[in-house]
């Protein structure tokens, strides 16, 4: 049988909805206040026969920061596939993306080894990655650089990796996943999906920048085909194309019938921009829309190969315009985004 962590989260939602296409049965480990709506709004999506799929998981109760819900979880596990993590670019959430990405991956290791457990999917981020100099491409052996550019995210993503290879090392058998932006179905308040709200009310303005980004989908079916190959303690760029930011927002635009973005940003009004939300913050008591290393990231510009997974496994992605007109799709077609 098989345990996934982060079950109810965006990717951790199209990963159940693969491993079920696939007649698996899976135990799905989601914290007591956890919202599972969006898992049958993946499967109502995309699978074939959403009800039986969904009668193959098996729920259960428990925390990544609780080691003894984690041993219980696994109990009879032979793969484990750890999607839980938090999603953050505010430096006020520094102790829990610590707390629950660095402390929380360890716990999970920790209890693969003690009931022994066959192997290990660790769902990172290009984020944990060692950034190119401007205009270079990053893969997997660019080398990690202890910079004041680098988010409290990433830190807690690049730890999280070392507790991973410390099990290794350890004798737990491990792969190591590294997505791009993810897009995919999802509560239109978290992750990418953000990006059609924003856009839906009207969004002006775009910056420079460029980054990467995989389809949900794609991810799901690169994490099974991993943990199903003779593939051990190698780490995989999970990537489908490099496009601006510009290009994106305004294929969003577009599928949602709306007016692309039409003006530059230039560094010094990203600036302006996240001090002004954070001033805004401190004024409401609400997290800014933007931050200081939400800005940044914005105006930067990322490029990512996904050479080593197509040659290792011949995996293919798909476009993401096509993601993103399935997106805009569904979001037109359904009124459970605006509830």
């Amino acid at each position: 049988m098989i345990l996934v962590t982060g079950s109810t989260g965006l990717a951790g939602s199209h990963l159940l909805q693969e491993l079920t296409s696939q007649g698996k049965h899976v135990r799905a480990l989601h914290r007591k206040n956890s919202n599972k709506d969006f898992v049958r709004h993946v499967f109502n999506a995309y699978a074939k026969d959403a009800e039986k799929q969904l009668s193959l998981i098996e729920w259960v109760e428990g925390d990544v920061l609780d080691i003894y819900s984690l041993e219980e979880a696994m109990r009879g596990i032979k793969k484990v596939y750890h999607n839980a993590a938090v999603v953050s670019l505010s430096a006020g959430d520094r102790k829990l993306l610590a707390k629950v990405n660095t402390e929380g991956t360890a716990n999970v290791v920790n209890a693969a080894l003690e009931e022994g457990i066959e192997k290990l999917c660790h769902v990172s981020s290009i984020a944990a990655l060692g950034r190119a100099n401007q205009d270079g491409i990053t893969d997997e052996t660019t080398d990690w650089v202890t910079s004041r550019h680098n988010s409290y995210y990433a830190i807690s993503k690049f730890n999280a990796e070392r507790e991973v290879w410390r099990g290794s090392v350890e004798g737990l058998r491990t792969v190591i996943v590294l997505p791009s932006v993810i897009l995919g179905l999802t509560d239109i308040n978290n992750s990418s999906m953000k990006l059609f709200k924003t856009i839906l009310k009207g969004l002006p303005f775009y910056t420079h920048g460029s980054n990467g980004y995989v389809d949900a989908r794609d991810l799901a079916y690169a994490q099974v085909m991993l943990m199903e190959s003779g593939i051990n303690n190698e780490k995989f760029l999970v990537t489908s194309e490099n496009l601006s930011y510009k290009e994106v927002l305004g294929m969003i635009a577009r599928g949602l019938g709306k007016r692309p973005p039409f003006i530059g940003v230039n560094q010094p009004m990203a600036t302006l921009a996240w001090s002004f939300f954070k001033a805004k913050g401190l004024l409401t008591g609400k997290a800014p829309i933007i931050t200081r290393e939400t800005a940044a990231t914005a105006m930067r510009k990322y490029t990512y190969s996904n050479r080593k997974i197509k040659e290792a496994t011949g995996m293919e992605f798909r476009p993401v315009s096509e993601t993103i007109s399935d997106l805009c799709k569904i979001f037109r077609e359904n009124d459970f985004f605006r509830k």
